[in-house]
């Protein structure tokens, strides 16, 4: 609603919407997924916020600040969390995972655009380096790119034609927990991968896989827009 409402004005000038942005911006202020251990699947949908960002851009400089400062509390609640991330990772690997940590780096790019504050720079490249590949797996976490990325995907069209779809973002690592509890999820072949898989994180480039490895169309257009952001 706060985008909505921040393209209705940018679009018409009606000092209305501009009022029904700030007002939706204060209702979601830093409120996310960020710092948290475990949500609900797809709670705190969209996972990035990016009413904030086109927001920034029409408001005076007060009211550009409190948007600045919402993007970097979530920020600062996941650099916290991977304080305490065997991997320096600032996400929480429920299902989807991979979504989160696309999310992270775009808020990391767009608040250091708002503000000018590059504090953010190195954390948001440990976050896209490990989406590239610098992870416990060694693989990339989008298909068909790196010397190794998903082959074994939870696509049928992959299965049928054996082609992948290139830059398709997999869902990517979970708990453990997650992995053991889902129903129809399972591995068709011995893990190669077995001595990497640690309790805290687990990734199978297998097409029973469906919580790790199945291909996700909003991971994927968002993994656009950080790439564009970056």
């Amino acid at each position: 609603m706060e985008w909505g409402a921040a393209e209705l004005f940018r679009a018409t000038g009606n000092r209305r919407y501009l009022d029904d942005a700030q007002r939706y911006a204060r209702l979601a202020g830093s409120k996310s997924w960020m710092g948290r251990d475990q949500t609900g699947h797809y709670q705190f949908y969209p996972f990035f916020n990016a009413g904030h960002f086109r927001l920034h851009g029409v408001v005076d400089a007060e009211f550009q600040k409190l948007l600045e400062g919402w993007y970097r509390e979530g920020i600062e609640r996941c650099r916290s969390a991977s304080d305490k991330n065997p991997f320096g990772i600032g996400v929480p690997f429920i299902w989807c995972s991979n979504n989160l940590v696309v999310a992270l780096v775009t808020q990391c790019l767009l608040y250091e655009q708002m503000s000018g504050d590059g504090r953010y720079r190195e954390f948001a490249a440990r976050h896209r380096d490990w989406l590239l590949g610098r992870n416990p797996w060694g693989t990339t976490q989008f298909m068909g790119m790196g010397a190794v990325s998903p082959r074994d995907v939870h696509l049928m069209t992959t299965h049928l034609t054996g082609r992948a779809l290139r830059g398709g973002l997999v869902d990517g690592p979970v708990y453990e927990r997650i992995f053991q509890s889902l129903q129809g999820v399972s591995i068709t072949q011995p893990d190669p991968l077995a001595e990497f898989q640690d309790p805290r994180a687990v990734y199978h480039d297998d097409g029973q896989d469906y919580s790790s490895n199945e291909p996700t169309m909003d991971g994927t257009a968002s993994a656009i827009l950080m790439w564009a952001a970056s």
